[in-house]
């Protein structure tokens, strides 16, 4: 997280700009019609990437008490910079008996039409593949989507009641034994096909019960060229191969290079980092960024809003706007906090559909982009937006553009 950026007050625009991987913070000046009054001398305003879709606790390298810690990230990045023999083929972690009971899986789930392709594509292509060199260093192969999508829709899945279910993998906080690959296997099997969740409906609809499975969304070439009209064709049950294998090479490279640590390791992380993530936010921001004028926030839980509002101290400090486009879905909105005592919250007019419609369909996802007029007490108005990114950085240009069209 950024620390919080002084502006002058006078002619100015706010922009609140975090790319996805959470890692820039970006807040922007530009020009506004001035008006008449007195007005304090600056604003102080704050931007803050929270990632609620992220409950990865191995995302940072960070500081640990513990000297095992480093040993850890030492060795995983040894294992991939120089894997050596290490670099074994998929199918050896990934075996024969194991694809099968996936394929039977398959059938159960009714993607029997698509099996013999799928079948068809693991035996030429995946199974052969080097987990390293082969697999997880393959840029045509994450250009595809088809382990990050797969990975991003049931890696942590938020339930209607407001708690977590999670994927068994390393790149998660789940709890469970994954020291052995058939622990492992049996608990994620079991997770993708058979354990229903309840999930918010969309655009505030009924919950509805579905299994992690049935979650995953075609990935369609129109969007993602370097997919293949044939992968497109069975992308939903070769994003489950290609996860799968994914997170069988995470488990077996930490059970290589730190078999009886990196499980105690892991969750001493989470229970710092990832646990009561959005009570440790909510502390941040209250006893912090207590100067705080304008706080924009990116990548926030659906339910964060009712969280803040009802917040004691920052639910009187603040007013939260939020986009009418919010989605439960993705968990990645776009916020804004207001303070009070400077702004008159009723006043504020949700403008993100002025900038949307200038934009290309994929720049921006539903709740990415908030932007809201609003009038100061001392009677300027400002334009006020808060965006979240794409990871490489190429929605943001034009997303700044539209804004400062609009502005």
């Amino acid at each position: 997280m950024k620390a919080p950026h002084t502006f002058p007050l006078k002619n100015l625009m706010l922009v609140g700009a975090v790319a996805a991987a959470g890692i820039l913070g970006l807040s922007m000046s530009g020009t506004m019609g001035s008006s008449a009054g007195v007005c304090r001398k600056d604003l102080r305003a704050i931007t803050w990437n929270v990632a609620a879709v992220n409950n990865n606790p191995f995302e940072y390298w960070i500081t640990h008490d513990d000297p095992a810690y480093n040993t850890l990230i030492d060795g995983v990045q040894d294992f991939i910079d120089n894997p050596g023999a290490r670099d074994v083929a998929v199918g050896d972690l990934i075996t024969d008996g194991m694809i099968k009971e996936l394929f039977e899986d398959f059938a159960k789930k009714g993607w029997g039409s698509q099996l013999p392709e799928v079948e068809k594509k693991w035996a030429s292509d995946y199974k052969d593949r080097k987990i390293i060199s082969g697999f997880l260093k393959d840029k045509a192969l994450g250009k595809k989507r088809l382990t990050s999508m797969p990975d991003r829709v049931t890696n942590t899945i938020r339930t209607a009641d407001g708690s977590l279910a999670m994927r068994p993998t390393v790149i998660n906080c789940v709890e469970g034994d994954m020291s052995n690959m058939p622990s492992w296997w049996k608990q994620w099997r079991d997770f993708m096909f058979n354990t229903k969740i309840t999930v918010p409906g969309r655009k505030g609809g009924a919950p509805v019960e579905q299994v992690p499975s049935e979650m995953l969304q075609p990935i369609m070439k129109s969007k993602y060229p370097d997919i293949t009209e044939e992968e497109q064709a069975i992308s939903i049950p070769l994003q489950t191969v290609c996860l799968a294998i994914f997170d069988a090479i995470l488990v077996h490279m930490l059970n290589t290079v730190a078999a009886s640590t990196w499980q105690p390791i892991r969750a001493d992380v989470c229970n710092a980092l990832n646990k009561n993530k959005d009570a440790q936010i909510l502390s941040i921001l209250t006893n912090v960024y207590a100067d705080a004028d304008v706080v924009f926030l990116q990548e926030t839980a659906h339910e964060f809003v009712s969280k803040l509002r009802n917040d004691k101290t920052l639910g009187a400090r603040y007013s939260v706007l939020a986009p009418d486009t919010g989605t439960s879905q993705r968990d990645q909105n776009s916020l804004i906090l207001v303070s009070n005592e400077v702004f008159d919250a009723s006043s504020a007019v949700e403008v993100s559909g002025e900038v949307l419609k200038t934009l290309k369909d994929g720049v921006a996802g539903l709740g990415d982009l908030l932007v809201s007029t609003i009038n100061a007490k001392e009677g300027r108005r400002y334009l006020l937006a808060s965006f979240h990114g794409d990871t490489n950085g190429l929605s943001t240009l034009p997303v700044v553009e539209g804004v400062h069209k609009l502005a």
